[in-house]
């Protein structure tokens, strides 16, 4: 089955129409509160309408994938971070959004083209707005929201670099996987082919130690457990476990069944 809502607009629009359907109500409710019951307060006042406006790109970007609908997001984010920065130069909210307008342009390939430049200006457009504010909502000092804005530069940076080794992270195990399949259609051609000739298999290739060939060979014929291969052979349970492991690595399994049917026809 295909999956839905999987890409960033569409997980986006998700994101803000939900929040906006809920500040819509609460929006409703303080009307509906404050007109004494009257729904022809809730009806004429402009606040509803302009937010019940705003919601309806974002509901439509959850179903239509479209470059526009990326452009509203981007500026409506943008601006929604620009009117609470005006608002107030020392809150978290306005730098927040700018730069979660940013990180979502980003995404969306709008820095692709000059990338340095466009990147300066739009730090340069984030200094300059919190100093407006500053000296409009401030005690008229121009570099008042520089303390909070380096904060806010700081925090979101911070959670970029974790969420930056996350990606990572989770790419380097998108190749790990795509490795362990490479290896498991290896040793299934393999093990067909065995099977066709019926001959043994190449322990010697794989560069299997002695010891490691007498594990395998308890292994295969017995079908024996670790504590069992280490009574016949004489060793620790612990020494049979390690062996395992390094012929795992070897011949590129990660279980004993794989290695009975690979090597059923090295032992008579």
């Amino acid at each position: 089955m295909e999956k839905k809502f999987t890409t960033v607009q569409k997980r986006i629009g998700i994101l803000i129409s939900v929040v906006g359907l809920f500040a819509l109500v609460d929006n409703i409710i303080s009307v509906y509160v404050r007109g004494s019951g009257n729904w022809i307060y809730v009806l004429k006042d402009s606040g509803v309408w302009l937010l019940s406006i705003t919601i309806i790109p974002f509901i439509i970007s959850i179903f239509l994938e479209n470059k526009i609908l990326k452009i509203i997001q981007s500026i409506f984010i943008l601006f929604t971070g620009i009117m609470s920065m005006m608002q107030s130069y020392n809150s978290v909210y306005g730098p927040g959004m700018i730069l979660a307008g940013w990180l979502l342009m980003r995404h969306y390939g709008y820095f692709e083209n000059y990338r340095k430049t466009k990147y300066i200006i739009y730090l340069l457009f984030i200094i300059i707005i919190s100093q407006i504010s500053a000296f409009i909502n401030g005690d008229g000092i121009i570099n008042a929201g520089l303390a909070m804005l380096e904060y806010s530069i700081f925090i979101i940076t911070f959670m970029v670099i974790i969420w930056r080794d996350m990606v990572l992270d989770q790419q380097r195990l998108r190749i790990e996987n795509k490795s362990l399949r490479v290896n498991y259609t290896r040793i299934r051609n393999e093990l067909i082919e065995l099977e066709e000739e019926q001959k043994p298999y190449n322990l010697k290739e794989v560069k299997i130690t002695p010891a490691e060939e007498r594990v395998i060979k308890t292994l295969t014929i017995y079908k024996a457990s670790n504590r069992e291969i280490a009574e016949r052979l004489n060793i620790a349970e612990s020494t049979v476990k390690l062996h395992l492991y390094n012929i795992y690595n070897k011949i590129g399994v990660d279980n004993r069944f794989a290695i009975i049917d690979l090597c059923k026809y090295n032992y008579t």
